[in-house]
C-alpha cells in the first residue's frame, strides 16, 4: 500500500482511467519525476 500524497498521487479505484493499476502519480516537476521513481521499481517488482 502507498501512503497518498495530495497533489502528487490519487487513488483512482474505481474510477474510469486509462492505464493499468489503481495509482494515479502527477509528474509536473523534475523532483516529481525524483519521487516517484521508488513507486514505480515497486510497481514493476510486483508486477
Amino acid at each position: 500500500m502507498v501512503d497518498l500524497v495530495p497533489a502528487f498521487t490519487r487513488d483512482v479505484t474505481g474510477l474510469g482511467h486509462h492505464g493499468t493499476g489503481d495509482l494515479e502519480v502527477e509528474l509536473c516537476t523534475q523532483r516529481d519525476l525524483e519521487r516517484a521513481q521508488d513507486l514505480f521499481r515497486l510497481s514493476y517488482a510486483a508486477a
